[in-house]
C-alpha cells in the first residue's frame, strides 16, 4: 500500500463525517450506493449516508464525486477495523493484500455532549477518556499493522496526534486538519514521546480556523491555507478546507499562506488563559475546567435536554464550591464570613486607593511645574536671536508635562474606580461561592 497524499487524507477526513461510513466494505462501495440510474452520484441518495460536518446534500455529493475521481487503489481501500462508540468514530483502512501498512482516520467532535466535555478536559488531563479509546483502537484493533498513517479533522486531528505520541512504534506519519493541540498535563506526562514523534506530525489548518489554536501545538510543522469562507461555520469546515486547498500532481498542498493575524493573537491569548488555569493551586484547574466543560457542552451540543445540562452544570459548580472551601480551609457545612471566603482572590483595596491618591498628588505637582514654566516664558526677556528657539523649547516641555499629567490623572481615576467596583462586588462573589459550596454539600 502506497503512502496516501494529503488530498486523499483530507477526503477521508470529510468522509468520516458520514454516519454510515463504517457500514461499507470499501470506499467504492459507499460511492456506488449513491449513484442514480444514469450512474451519477445523486445528492438525494448521498443524504441517505447520514451527513454530518455541516455539509449539505450537494456538498456531500461533490465530496463523493471527488473521491470517485481519485485513484483506483484509493477507492479500493477496505475497512478492516472500525469504531463508532464512546463519542469517537474511526476507520482503519488497508489494501487487502498488504499486511504491514494501514491508514487510521478519526472523525471530529460530532456534536455529542460527552465529546464537547472531552475537548475541554484535554486542558487539564494528561489523557482524556476519548483519547484513551482512540489509543486502544490503534494499539489493539489495528495492532497487526507495523506502519500506520493517522489523520482526522478537528477533534479527529487531536486524536490522531495523541495516538502518534502513544504509539510511536507503529505510527509513522500524522496529518492533522484543523486539529487542536494538547494540554500542559499531557505534554508533561508524554514529554519524551512528544519529542520523539513531533517531526512526524504535520498540522494543516485554514488560515482563519479557531480550533487549531487551542491548547499546545506538538506538530513539527504547521501550515495554513487561505480559506474561501469567513463565516463561523466555514472557518472550521472540513469541506471548506478541502475546496480551499490547491494540490500538486502528487496530491500535496501547495497554496500555503500565513495565519490570520487575529487568530495569531487569539492563540497567544489562549495560551495565556490556559497558563493561568494551570497555575491554580491544588489541582483547582480540574474543578474549574469541569464547570467550563459542562457550560461549553451545553452550548454546543443538542444531544440532551436543558434539564440534564443544568444538572451537570450544578454538579460542576458544586465542585468549584468544594474546591473553594478546601482552599480556604472551611467545612462545607459551615456558615462563613463573606470576606473570608474570597480571601484567595483578595486585593488590597486600601492600598489601591492610597496609590490612586499618590498619583493625583503627582499630577497636581506636574501641573504646578507647568504653570511655572508658562510664567517663566512670559517674564524672560529673550534676546532677539534666541527668543523663538527658547520659547519653542519651553512650550514643548510645558505640553509634555500637561500630557503626562493627564495620563497620571486618568490612571488615578481608573484605580479609584477599580477599588470602588471591587469593594462593591466582593460580597456578591462571596455569596456566589457560598451558594455553590452549599449545593455541593447537599449532593454529598
Amino acid at each position: 500500500m502506497r503512502e496516501l497524499s494529503e488530498r486523499e487524507l483530507l477526503l477521508l477526513s470529510n468522509y468520516l463525517y458520514l454516519d454510515k461510513c463504517t457500514e461499507y466494505g470499501t470506499i467504492n462501495d459507499a460511492i456506488n450506493s449513491c449513484r442514480d440510474e444514469g450512474g451519477n452520484i445523486s445528492p438525494e441518495k448521498a443524504a441517505g449516508l447520514g451527513i454530518g460536518g455541516c455539509m449539505t446534500c450537494e456538498e456531500c455529493a461533490d465530496l463523493l464525486n471527488e473521491m470517485d475521481a481519485s485513484a483506483g487503489d484509493f477507492k479500493n481501500l477496505g475497512v478492516v477495523r472500525s469504531i463508532d462508540a464512546g463519542g469517537i468514530r474511526g476507520l482503519c483502512l488497508a489494501d487487502p493484500h498488504d499486511d504491514n501498512n494501514a491508514v487510521v482516520v478519526f472523525r471530529g467532535t460530532g456534536g455529542s455532549y460527552d465529546a464537547w466535555v472531552d475537548n475541554v478536559r484535554g486542558e487539564y488531563m494528561p489523557d482524556t477518556r476519548m483519547q484513551r479509546l482512540a489509543d486502544d483502537f490503534v494499539r489493539y484493533d489495528c495492532g497487526v499493522y507495523d506502519n500506520i498513517t493517522v489523520s482526522g479533522h478537528s477533534k479527529g486531528g487531536n486524536l490522531a496526534q495523541y495516538v502518534t505520541v502513544t504509539n510511536a512504534d507503529r505510527v509513522g506519519r500524522c496529518v492533522s486538519f484543523d486539529g487542536q493541540g494538547v494540554g500542559y498535563e499531557c505534554t508533561k506526562a508524554h514529554e519524551v514521546q512528544i519529542q520523539e514523534v513531533s517531526g512526524r506530525i504535520r498540522s494543516i489548518s485554514a488560515h482563519n480556523d479557531y480550533v487549531n489554536i487551542l491548547l499546545g501545538c506538538i506538530a513539527g510543522e504547521c501550515v495554513f491555507v487561505k480559506n474561501l469562507r469567513d463565516d463561523a461555520v466555514g472557518r472550521h469546515s472540513s469541506y471548506s478546507l478541502l475546496k480551499s486547498c490547491e494540490f500538486d500532481s502528487e496530491g500535496n498542498i501547495v497554496n500555503t499562506c500565513k495565519q490570520e493575524p487575529f487568530m495569531r493573537w487569539a492563540s497567544f491569548m489562549g495560551r495565556k488563559a490556559t497558563g493561568l488555569m494551570d497555575s491554580i493551586p491544588d489541582n483547582g484547574n480540574g474543578s474549574v475546567g469541569e464547570f467550563i466543560a459542562s457550560a461549553v457542552a451545553a452550548v454546543f451540543s443538542d444531544e440532551f435536554n436543558e434539564e440534564y445540562e443544568k444538572e451537570k452544570m450544578m454538579e460542576a459548580a458544586g465542585g468549584v464550591g468544594a474546591y473553594a472551601a478546601k482552599l480556604t480551609g472551611f467545612d462545607t457545612g459551615g456558615i462563613y464570613d463573606l470576606n473570608s471566603v474570597t480571601e484567595s482572590v483578595y486585593i488590597d483595596m486600601k492600598g489601591l486607593s492610597k496609590a490612586a491618591g499618590m498619583l493625583m498628588e503627582i499630577h497636581d505637582e506636574l501641573y504646578e511645574i507647568s504653570e511655572a514654566l508658562t510664567e517663566l516664558r512670559c517674564r524672560l526677556d529673550y534676546e532677539a536671536a534666541t527668543r523663538l528657539a527658547a520659547d519653542t523649547i519651553l512650550h514643548k516641555q510645558e505640553n509634555v508635562l500637561l500630557r503626562e499629567g493627564k495620563k497620571i490623572a486618568d490612571h488615578a481615576k481608573a484605580l479609584e474606580e477599580i477599588s470602588v467596583l471591587y469593594s462593591g462586588c466582593e460580597t456578591e462573589l462571596a455569596e456566589c461561592i457560598r451558594g455553590t459550596v452549599f449545593r455541593c454539600h447537599s449532593y454529598s
